[in-house]
């Protein structure tokens, strides 16, 4: 079941990465065809105050599905639930691993103890897997949107949105869907104060559905490919520069090769003991370079940097 970025675009605004809106969220959410699911999201930064000094840390927020949507189960305690992401509930936060470990001493009974965010106490409910990253984002907390459905208003576009298909969906199809419901969206909500439903359907809202492995990695593959193609002409040069030392070292070899002609060794048996030499180099070098590669591979996902592309 395929996850994909909910974007859109405004022609009518020349604007081609609008984002995504509370009002098209609930909207998607309760009458799209297509979707599993869908989530909003965005990162930012809050004050963290009673711990130790007082200190700003990145926090991703999110709707109630989004760790859901990516298959993502708590180390401790547990995820939010639409009530934690309802307004009027007791506010919850979800700790990441490390900062579990760098704030609470990987205290298990870090869990249902309160945490003052922006002056406003928190329960912690959950503490996320070490794996656990989000796309290429480097957050420590997480806390839920708690949208008011009965506040929300057209516009707000400064959230980003992630859904998950219903199997057997293509994005085609997903696109097909936001574009029914984007008109279905402005009549659900009123404008913002001084707006209009007219300005919306002048900006021309279109659907722009993306897988989200591609929004994620596109740019990145474009310069995989260059840095393949590169290592690949150093490889070639390499290789050149190696059969150019075979045809030294043999052009070097004449006398001995000519003493074993000498004593009746055939020339095909010359040829397949250069050929031998050849092949056993080339085994030897190539076995060093895989084992390097594996190696270097595993290092780099035990590493698991943060900015490395990932769904």
């Amino acid at each position: 079941h395929e996850l994909v970025a909910l974007d859109h675009a405004a022609p009518g605004a020349n604007i081609a990465h609008a984002g995504a809106a509370p009002f098209q969220y609930f909207t998607y959410r309760e009458e799209g065809r297509a979707f599993q699911d869908v989530g909003l999201w965005s990162t930012g930064t809050v004050s963290v105050t009673g711990l130790a000094e007082p200190e700003e840390v990145r926090t991703l927020f999110v709707t109630d599905a989004i760790l859901p949507m990516l298959g993502v189960q708590p180390k401790l305690g547990r995820l939010f639930s639409r009530t934690d992401d309802a307004p009027g509930s007791p506010e919850t936060v979800v700790l990441t691993a490390g900062y579990w470990r760098s704030k609470f001493g990987a205290d298990s009974s870090a869990i249902g103890r309160t945490l003052m965010l922006d002056s406003r106490p928190r329960e912690i409910i959950g503490v996320l897997p070490d794996t656990f990253r989000f796309l290429d984002r480097n957050v420590s907390l997480v806390v839920p949107y708690r949208f008011d459905r009965s506040k929300v208003f057209l516009g707000q576009f400064s959230y980003s949105a992630l859904a998950r298909l219903k199997p057997g969906t293509t994005i085609d199809q997903a696109s097909a869907d936001v574009a029914r419901l984007i008109p279905i969206s402005l009549t659900r909500f009123p404008p913002f104060p001084g707006g209009s439903v007219k300005m919306f359907e002048e900006a021309r809202l279109t659907p722009n559905v993306r897988s989200l492995k591609d929004d994620l990695v596109g740019d990145v593959q474009t310069v995989l490919w260059v840095l393949m193609g590169t290592i690949g002409m150093v490889l070639l040069i390499a290789c050149a520069n190696v059969a150019n030392l075979l045809l030294v070292r043999a052009e070097s070899r004449q006398q001995e090769l000519a003493i074993r002609a000498a004593l009746g060794a055939g020339s095909n048996r010359i040829a397949r003991e250069l050929l031998l030499e050849s092949v056993t180099l080339g085994i030897l070098g190539g076995g060093a370079g895989l084992g390097l590669a594996f190696g270097a591979l595993r290092l780099l996902v035990a590493l698991a940097p943060g900015n490395l592309p990932r769904v």
